[in-house]
């Protein structure tokens, strides 16, 4: 096992690497309050059992699980020795990254390339034995690129109505390339919709699933990243020009809207943003 010093310098870092570990004959372990932080465990050999939740998950070769501080687990060795590496990390920004790669209070989920990931896991071994001054700031970025693919493995699988949500993605980016195209057009939600063959109510819940937003809102937001591209380039073109020439109905309305989303008015963001 590695347990890196954790100086107060670390735990400035947005994630910081707690502990990493392999354990050859791994043995049952029972966390009726949980851990107090956040865990990655995969299995290089052997079996076992993790429970969580009153389900029961089997974990075999190239499977994993994570779990977040606090989460009551279990884990039992089953077809022995039980061979299993694990990584333990905490941060300012863990429940966030958490939250934004799509992890639940626990995941289970299988490692397409065990060879890769375990490589990374060496990776980060390696950084810590090192004498290099700089060994925390590098740890965690490989933490960082850890957990990225750790987010690709769970966007595979399947989630309510049997897609992915790299399926999700892939199914309505047709009708974020029609946004794209036709951004200053009135677009209704089921041309959007048509663009892809479902109904306007299915392809809300889609982008709500992959985007958090409806497909009227990330549109307004495409409209806005035109909006101050125009406003940042130039100090000349009217507020009204830009309105039209961003899908907006009126000056009035997209001054609203900016100011709503922005903070500021469109003059003011022009002033402080123009290059």
């Amino acid at each position: 096992m590695i347990l890196p010093i954790l100086l107060d310098k670390t735990k400035l870092l947005p994630i910081y690497v707690v502990r990493i570990g392999i354990t050859r004959n791994q043995y049952r372990i029972v966390r009726e309050d949980g851990f107090n932080s956040y865990q990655i465990l995969y299995c290089v050999s052997g079996s076992g059992i993790f429970k969580v939740g009153g389900k029961a998950y089997k974990i075999s070769a190239g499977d994993s699980f994570f779990f977040r501080p606090g989460v009551p687990h279990e884990y039992i060795p089953v077809e022995k020795p039980w061979k299993t590496t694990w990584i333990t990390y905490s941060g300012s920004a863990a429940e966030g990254i958490a939250d934004y790669l799509g992890l639940g209070d626990t995941a289970v989920f299988s490692i397409p390339n065990l060879t890769e990931f375990d490589l990374l896991t060496k990776s980060l071994s390696d950084v810590f034995i090192s004498n290099r001054a700089d060994k925390e700031i590098r740890s965690s970025c490989i933490l960082y690129k850890m957990l990225i693919k750790v987010g690709g493995y769970i966007n595979n699988l399947p989630q309510n109505g049997g897609m992915t949500q790299n399926e999700k993605f892939q199914k309505i980016s047709p009708v974020i390339e029609l946004m794209k195209r036709k951004y200053n057009e009135d677009i209704s939600l089921e041309t959007m919709a048509n663009e892809i063959g479902v109904t306007a109510n299915h392809l809300c819940r889609l982008f709500n699933q992959v985007y958090g937003v409806t497909p009227l809102k990330y549109l307004t937001q495409l409209r806005l990243n035109e909006a101050k591209n125009f406003l940042s380039s130039s100090d000349d073109m009217k507020i009204k020009d830009i309105a039209e020439a961003t899908g907006f109905n009126g000056v009035s309305y997209f001054c609203t809207v900016f100011k709503k989303y922005e903070g500021v008015t469109p003059e003011e963001y022009r002033r402080i943003n123009i290059f």
